[in-house]
């Protein structure tokens, strides 16, 4: 029976998650921001960083991460922090 509140609750966040993006999406195309290259910039680093973080989590279980994998990491966060910034100033919703 619990199950049922489970996938309930997890179909309400859900719907719920998916109406707030149309919304988003809708906002970011009214102020042309969708179509900046600073937004693909700053969505194609954070796939990087997420993919090269995924890569450091499958390589600790065979022993220590390389130093410079930590190096890009800090690189791409806050190249990523400043480009959001850049963002916010360019276009301020």
């Amino acid at each position: 029976m619990e199950w049922i509140l489970i996938i309930i609750g997890f179909g309400a966040f859900a719907y719920y998650r998916m109406r707030r993006a149309h919304e988003k999406a809708a906002e970011y195309a009214a102020t042309g921001m969708a179509r900046s290259p600073l937004y693909w910039s700053t969505a194609a680093l954070t796939m990087t960083l997420l993919g090269l973080s995924l890569y450091m989590a499958h390589l600790g279980h065979d022993g220590p991460i390389p130093w410079p994998y930590w190096l890009i990491v800090v690189v791409l966060v806050i190249v990523i922090l400043l480009l959001r910034r850049a963002l916010k100033w360019r276009y301020p919703i």
